[in-house]
């Protein structure tokens, strides 16, 4: 769907002019991202898509998004250390891919050259067998166990027991993201007013950015409805060893204007409403 899809943020088109046609749906969206107007189009073609095929999309919006925070931030004074080189952040946190992203990433990294695409899989089986050889704690099981669709497992508690292994990315090579351009729509929203240091070693002062969406849950709950299942989530090391555990959900198709206006539409209700909460 990717190479069929034309977006607009600022009234100028991005992607190549042939991609539009009479054959097309026009699909906009208008968010207010902390006072300024944010317009996207996106020039959907016909036929079916794959849940993989919505995430450019969704780093799209999240890139424009980011990029409102960040400059109101800096204006008022603020400091933002987070950027491409800097790995502070890239340690023993819990970073969590919606299906969607996890299927992407697949396709993103089979296309790699041979020797980097070997590497990362190679890092990601060795990050895969160190964190299945442990059981959870025995109170995430019980949650796990008892949870329903509205009942989700406490983020908080996986991301302790995540947390426990001090496992290193196994995206990272020479202290340097190795997929920055494909890297998951949790990390590209991962920003810190202050010091990176509170990041490598908890010293210092600062702050994490609270984003005004989180695109994240958006694709989740598309693939939710989807699929008539409960929202999701892999954890990152473990995303290609989930993909090869679970192909038929890379195969399944929906029309793609439906799947476009579905997730715009969920992505209105998510801003209205976190919009809503910050000014109650």
């Amino acid at each position: 769907m990717g190479e069929n899809l034309l977006t607009t943020g600022d009234g100028k088109p991005i992607g190549t002019g042939d991609a539009y046609n009479s054959d097309t749906d026009v699909i906009g969206l208008k968010l207010d991202i902390l006072g300024k107007e944010l317009n996207f189009c996106f020039d959907v073609g016909q036929g079916q898509a794959k849940l993989a095929d919505i995430v450019p999309l969704a780093r799209t919006i999240c890139t424009k998004i980011t990029k409102v925070v960040v400059e109101s931030i800096r204006s008022e004074g603020g400091r933002i250390p987070c950027c491409k080189g800097c790995a502070s952040c890239c340690g023993p946190y819990l970073v969590p891919l919606s299906i969607p992203e996890a299927l992407w990433l697949r396709e993103e990294i089979s296309a790699a050259p041979s020797d980097r695409r070997e590497s990362i899989f190679k890092a990601c089986l060795l990050a895969s067998r160190r964190i299945l050889s442990q059981k959870p704690p025995e109170s995430f099981i019980d949650k796990t166990t008892k949870a329903s669709h509205a009942d989700p497992v406490d983020f908080n508690l996986v991301s302790d027991w995540y947390s426990s292994f001090k496992l290193p990315c196994p995206f990272l090579y020479k202290s340097e993201c190795a997929i920055y351009e494909q890297r998951p729509l949790a990390c590209r929203e991962h920003f810190v007013n202050g010091s990176s240091e509170v990041c490598r070693s908890r010293q210092g002062i600062a702050e994490v950015v609270k984003m005004p969406l989180q695109l994240p849950n958006a694709l989740a709950q598309l693939a939710s409805e989807l699929e008539g299942t409960a929202p999701e989530a892999v954890i990152f090391p473990l995303a290609l060893l989930w993909c090869q555990e679970n192909p038929q959900r890379a195969e399944r198709t929906w029309p793609k204007a439906m799947m476009v206006k579905r997730f715009v539409e969920i992505v209105e209700t998510m801003a209205s409403k976190n919009s809503t909460a910050a000014v109650a």
